[in-house]
């Protein structure tokens, strides 16, 4: 029997108080933040039930760092789960990241029309944005494809682009996927890339600025792959990729104070065994290699100089 998600978490008002919502709160925050990280779940739930020494490291990075959280709305329901309710951990979290400065916003994902309104004028254009980055995302089988062929209507609009001038084309494409999210589906990865896709040609939007945090090489997989099938040409600003261990390095290389010890429990939090990374050493002749280690033997050769570079 398939899990039925909520879109709203029967514990939602404990957070509440903690997180932006709004449409143009979210607007606000998009064009002000230096960095705007989307989390994806698996790496939210992990760094949730990071001990707290590690977790306020995290956090005081992305503070520092000017770093805004972006959650979606279709990330809230996987946090949520067939229990349609938030762990205490992810509260914790949530509240923590509040607390400290750190602003979290949970996106519903139509709302990326209201940012795209800001810069274009005509519902045409910004339809389009949507229907260029849908055809991108969508695979043989998948949520989107299943919700599309059930719905006539909805997959003339969106896939073959008729009637451009349509209204609420975001809200009602975005609303009907969610509504036939499943378990273990793809929906929540393939939400972020659609939306990360449509932001990265908004004039003004920096390289660097949209950011993804995954530790899921299959979403990550994804995410790239909808970056690099547009023409470079007509490829908007690029987008970060980071997993736990990337952005580990990434901090370690910025000399965050950081001993071998909290990195080790950085990284192994969620793990089991040894972990996979890509990435490339001195004997390496191509970045595609997978190289597996405990995590304390990656820590060690991250704190190395130029002992490995980790892509993903």
């Amino acid at each position: 029997m398939a899990a039925v998600y909520t879109e709203t978490p029967d514990n939602f008002c404990e957070i509440e108080a903690s997180i932006y919502f709004e449409p143009q709160d979210i607007k606000d925050i998009f064009f002000q933040a230096e960095k705007v990280l989307f989390y994806d779940t698996c790496s939210f739930q992990r760094h949730s039930n990071l001990a707290e020494k590690e977790k306020s490291i995290l956090i005081q990075y992305f503070r520092d760092r000017g770093i805004v959280i972006f959650l979606t709305r279709c990330i809230l329901m996987e946090l949520a789960g067939d229990r349609h309710k938030l762990t205490e951990n992810c509260i914790g979290f949530i509240k923590s990241l509040h607390d400290a400065g750190v602003k979290v916003a949970i996106l519903n994902e139509e709302y990326v029309f209201d940012i795209l309104s800001e810069c274009f004028s005509t519902i045409e254009k910004t339809n389009e944005y949507l229907i260029w980055a849908v055809r991108m995302v969508k695979t043989p089988v998948s949520t989107i494809t299943e919700t599309l062929k059930a719905d006539e209507k909805l997959n003339l609009e969106v896939l073959e682009g008729k009637n451009l001038k349509s209204s609420g084309l975001y809200q009602r494409f975005f609303a009907a996927v969610r509504g036939n999210k499943e378990h273990e589906d793809n929906l929540g990865e393939e939400l972020i890339a659609i939306c990360i896709h449509i932001l990265s040609y908004l004039p003004g939007v920096s390289d660097g600025k949209l950011c993804v945090l995954t530790d899921d090489k299959g979403a990550a997989g994804k995410i790239d792959s909808v970056m690099k099938k547009s023409n470079m040409q007509n490829q908007g600003a690029r987008i970060i990729l980071y997993s736990t261990p990337k952005l580990v390095q990434h901090m370690f290389k910025e000399q965050i104070e950081l001993s071998e010890e909290d990195m080790v429990n950085l990284i192994s939090q969620g793990a089991s065994g040894n972990i996979v990374v890509m990435g490339i050493t001195a004997f390496d002749l191509t970045v595609d290699h997978k190289i597996s280690m405990s995590c304390r033997e990656l820590v060690q050769k991250i704190m190395e100089p130029n002992a490995i570079q980790v892509v993903f």
